[in-house]
């Protein structure tokens, strides 16, 4: 059971979570493990105060919280911070990694404050989430004024990392698109099979001077010398990402990326997003301070971004 708990934390953290309260019975998490472990049960999450309506939201990240204690105000607030670490720009061309159900695809349409492109590329590997996200940035560019309208969407349903069996993919490096002047990672990168595999591919798709960001996890030294934590952790993220923060920006530079930076947001994402868990009833609750628990052993959240000179 406390491996289980554990096991959510750094890719199930809420969907695995949602399953074991609503089902009651938590060992389902060992013998039914879901293809699909997110699904649409963050819909809930972006409920604000008061609100019992369908949410007008559908965000699915943990947050920046310095400023907000409302769960979707917190997402926006760290997909804002993303992009600027990007330096996304007008009439530029972005590409947009594990993009959930489309909420950070439709923060770059509608979004006042960032700089609308000329073209958006979305790539999830979630049948669901690829789906639902097509039909809401259709909806959104229908009702969109003209500076929306003139960009121009394409969306793959696939794995974040291009595979040579792949035969539409937008990190392809053969590919003869024009490159990218942006690519972002939203709270997912740790998922990825592998970071390293995903920052090589953007680097050869990125335009001259073009910009890749990650909101992303990383780990103490001293959390990387206890094997335990990398056994466990090992199970819902490749061990190949269980990097430093100092490992990560090496990785980085090796590439070929330059004017590497990375920030650590971590006591502006891990308390607000554990103080909402913890608002949502005793089961969020017990598993709030187990995430609270687990993060305290050197778990850190980095915005990091690198340019391709």
């Amino acid at each position: 059971m406390f491996l289980v708990f554990i096991a959510c934390v750094s890719a199930c953290y809420l969907a695995v979570f949602h399953r074991l309260i609503y089902a009651l019975i938590p060992l389902l998490v060992l013998v039914m493990p879901s293809h699909d472990p997110y699904g649409l049960f963050h819909l809930s999450l972006n409920n604000r105060p008061g609100e019992d309506a369908e949410p007008l939201t559908e965000w699915l990240n943990m947050g920046f919280w310095k400023h907000t204690k409302v769960f979707p105000e917190a997402c926006h607030a760290l997909a804002l911070k993303l992009a600027l670490a990007a330096r996304c720009r007008s009439g530029g061309s972005v590409l947009d990694v594990g993009h959930g159900t489309g909420e950070s695809l439709i923060l770059h349409l509608s979004d006042p404050s960032i700089p609308r492109p000329a073209r958006l590329t979305g790539v999830t590997s979630l049948q669901s989430h690829y789906e639902r996200s097509k039909a809401r940035v259709e909806r959104i560019l229908s009702q969109a004024d003209g500076s929306s309208l003139s960009t121009n969407v394409t969306l793959y349903y696939g794995d974040a990392v291009f595979r040579s069996l792949a035969t539409d993919h937008p990190l392809d490096p053969s590919s003869n698109s024009p490159p990218f002047t942006s690519i972002l990672a939203l709270d997912c990168a740790y998922h990825f099979h592998t970071r390293r595999d995903f920052l090589r591919q953007a680097f050869t798709r990125l335009s001259s001077g073009g910009r890749v960001a990650l909101a992303d996890i990383c780990f103490s030294p001293a959390a990387l010398q206890r094997r335990w934590i990398a056994l466990v952790t090992a199970a819902v993220m490749p061990t190949a990402n269980m990097v430093s923060p100092e490992k990560y920006v090496q990785d980085m530079q090796e590439i070929g990326f330059v004017d590497v930076t990375m920030e650590d947001v971590s006591e502006d994402v891990f308390p607000g997003f554990i103080g909402f868990l913890q608002s949502r009833g005793i089961g969020w609750w017990i598993f709030g301070g187990i995430f609270r628990w687990y993060i305290s052993l050197g778990v850190r959240f980095v915005i990091v971004a690198g340019t391709r000179d």
